[in-house]
């Protein structure tokens, strides 16, 4: 295949790397996926593969950038511009499905469940720059109503595990039992129902939602 020359072109061989290391790593694992079966499902050679990643671990790497790191700017935005603490759980769970549904996040955790112990250190970069990212964003959140007298509660670090609890639920159900119309989730009433739960156990008073 001709070589990509113009910075457009280098961007999309590396998009199309990045998908194909994805489903290589969901449909494989992580240990048993090779870079030569990567670059072929690219359509690429395994040299092209190498100069954009040097390992396993380099794809992976990148593909936390490229498909965690957006949805957790996504949620940092809510806090950002969302003043009222109920306004933004409101937010977190209408955002909730189209996450869900429209990027790659259930399938990177798919493999990072299956494979864990296989590559630790960036089981820990996941944690680090997803997991608890979103969890201290939601923590602060929760603490700001907490504060404002909006929200009431004891801990709001192990309330926003029961905020996300849902996201996580649906992620493995997606990968794992998603197989047929059978099994499907409705997603947009799960949160509906995750929203009028969490305003009924947190809220001080009966305001609009």
């Amino acid at each position: 295949m001709q070589r990509a020359r113009t910075a457009m072109a280098k961007d999309k061989r590396r998009e199309i790397l990045l998908e194909s290391a994805l489903d290589e790593f969901f449909d494989k694992g992580y240990k048993a996926a090779r870079m030569d079966d990567i670059a072929a499902r690219a359509g690429l050679s395994k040299g092209t593969l190498y100069l954009y990643f040097k390992s396993k671990e380099a794809l992976f790497s990148a593909l936390i950038d490229n498909v965690a790191i957006p949805n957790v700017e996504e949620v940092d935005a809510i806090k950002a511009t969302q003043q009222s603490a109920c306004q933004a759980i409101k937010q977190f769970c209408q955002m909730a499905p189209q996450i869900l549904r429209h990027s790659k996040l259930p399938k990177m955790m798919k493999i990072l469940i299956a494979d864990a112990g296989v590559f630790p250190e960036l089981v820990s970069r996941y944690r680090e720059q997803v997991v608890e990212r979103v969890l201290d964003t939601i923590t602060a959140i929760l603490q700001r109503g907490v504060e404002s007298g909006e929200l009431r509660m004891d801990n709001p670090s192990l309330t926003a595990r029961l905020v996300i609890a849902p996201v996580v639920l649906s992620a493995i159900w997606q990968v794992v039992f998603d197989q047929s119309s059978k099994t499907n989730v409705d997603l947009d009433g799960l949160f509906l129902a995750h929203q009028e739960a969490l305003f009924c156990a947190l809220k001080n008073t009966t305001g609009d939602k």
